[in-house]
């Protein structure tokens, strides 16, 4: 849970230094995305990481967009679809890619859906989704890299 808490706060003092120039990455839920698919998939577990990254969104509209609910809305949908395709993947087919595929889709579907969200999409605000989702990219190969040294060391 520390490791959200931190994501988050990370985040929110990310885009308030960066106001006006940019969006920043959703560290959040690249990190929530990380917690599905690296500890046991329990659905009490599972349950708890939907409830967390739906109050880290309902949080975030608070603090940031004027359409409260939606960040959750979308996290809590995300958590459950890469929980559902980790679940229905086999074993062997869980890796680093498919972690970077749903891990990334849940971090494009945010800020799309944020896009969407804003009252009147412009340049400005297209050159800023384009921006966030470039900065993603390191973000997510970072927590591929640390998913993949965590494997690597579990099966040794």
């Amino acid at each position: 849970m520390i490791p959200l808490a931190v994501a988050w706060l990370l985040r929110d003092l990310s885009q308030a230094l960066s106001m006006g120039v940019l969006l920043v990455p959703d560290f959040f839920m690249l990190t929530v995305a990380y917690d599905i698919v690296s500890g046991p998939l329990g659905k009490e577990r599972v349950s708890v990481l939907i409830w967390l990254s739906f109050a880290g969104g309902i949080l975030w509209d608070f603090r940031w967009t004027a359409t409260p609910g939606i960040s959750g809305l979308v996290n809590s949908l995300a958590v459950l679809a890469i929980y559902t395709a980790w679940g229905r993947t086999p074993v062997a087919g869980r890796g680093v890619w498919l972690f970077a595929l749903l891990a990334g889709m849940a971090h494009l579907l945010s800020g799309i859906t944020h896009y969407i969200a804003w009252s009147v999409p412009t340049r400005a605000a297209t050159r800023m989704l384009f921006a966030q989702q470039l900065l993603g990219i390191p973000v997510l190969a970072a927590a591929c890299a640390v998913y993949l040294f965590r494997m690597k060391k579990s099966r040794v």
